[in-house]
């Protein structure tokens, strides 16, 4: 889906879109819920937040929403982390290896749930997009499997960013870690959106020029690849007021974290869901939480993330 274009692009988005109604996203509020306290009762001072906390919440909600274990969610989360590799500018020969290994896997993994909900249906994606269906028309069996593949890489790696960065950002501008606390789920639609513009989580995206064009006294040609730098713009001073300054209660905020056009994330309104419910109850439960070492990021050309965010309490 990432990469086509219409009408191939408008057929399958339209009907994956179906099995990601509001219905279905808003029903995991409690799971989320649940989950992040659970994760807190587990924490130790002088954890790293990431794998501790940020990390497990959106792959195991996806493992939920998949319909497959959640004792599965490590494995799902290895083979994630090895496919989003490919989108490295220097990756390996290894790496590569690594990264069909892991698609091969997972998908074999997926064909035997996708058989198993053939004959007997449930209440999860794999069963509603093998239902979806548009003018008699239904996903192939591989659109199924690579759109469950999308799900998880695409729902997980961004997820896990924001919250490591936002923390991070918050404990470093400690009165707005206080303005949300003491405001609690209040304030959690406009501090999650700001979250996102401020340390942007998928930083760059390219994508392909469809008709020739003339911008900025530019000329792209179709065809030519352009890279979006995402994170640049959603610093843009003229969209922006003070756009280095973290505003929890910024109003107006057409940052691009989620893309736009006919490629806008489709897994956005659950990205927002587990945001919105679990940085709250970090919040709540640790009021007093605060960085153990300074925060290193990731060397990946792709997603903009931390390696670990160590912290105590």
């Amino acid at each position: 889906m990432l990469d086509l274009e219409p009408p191939a692009h408008t057929r399958l988005r339209g009907l994956v879109h179906k099995a990601f109604t509001a219905r279905h996203i808003e029903r995991l509020r409690e799971r989320i819920a649940q989950l992040s306290h659970q994760l807190i009762d587990q924490m130790q001072p002088g954890d790293d937040l990431l794998p501790a906390f940020a990390s497990p919440i959106p792959v195991i909600v996806i493992a939920d929403m998949l319909g497959v274990p959640t004792d599965m969610s490590q494995q799902l989360l290895d083979w994630s982390h090895a496919m989003v590799r490919m989108y490295e500018l220097a990756r390996t020969a290894e790496m590569e290896t690594a990264a069909v290994q892991a698609a091969v896997e997972f998908a074999d993994y997926l064909r035997g749930y996708v058989a198993q909900r053939r004959r007997q249906p449930k209440d999860d994606l794999i069963t509603h997009l093998i239902a979806v269906e548009e003018a008699g028309e239904k996903l192939t069996e591989d659109e199924l499997i690579s759109t469950c593949i999308l799900v998880l890489n695409a729902g997980h790696e961004a997820t896990v960013n924001v919250v490591g960065n936002g923390v991070a950002a918050l404990l470093q501008n400690r009165d707005e870690w206080e303005r949300w606390r003491q405001d609690g789920v209040g304030l959690a639609k406009t501090a999650v959106e700001e979250l996102l513009r401020y340390d942007t989580p998928l930083h760059q995206f390219n994508r392909w020029v469809l008709e020739d064009l003339e911008y900025g006294g530019q000329m792209f040609k179709q065809g030519t690849q352009v890279s979006l730098l995402l994170g640049a713009a959603n610093r843009d001073p003229a969209q922006f007021p003070n756009p280095d300054q973290l505003d929890l209660t910024r109003e107006k905020n057409p940052h691009l974290s989620f893309g736009a056009g006919i490629h806008f994330c489709l897994g956005a309104p659950l990205a927002r869901l587990e945001l919105q419910t679990s940085l709250p109850i970090l919040l709540q439960r640790l009021p007093n939480l605060e960085m153990t070492a300074a925060p290193r990021y990731r060397n990946t050309y792709h997603f903009h993330g931390l390696e670990s965010l160590l912290v105590s309490w």
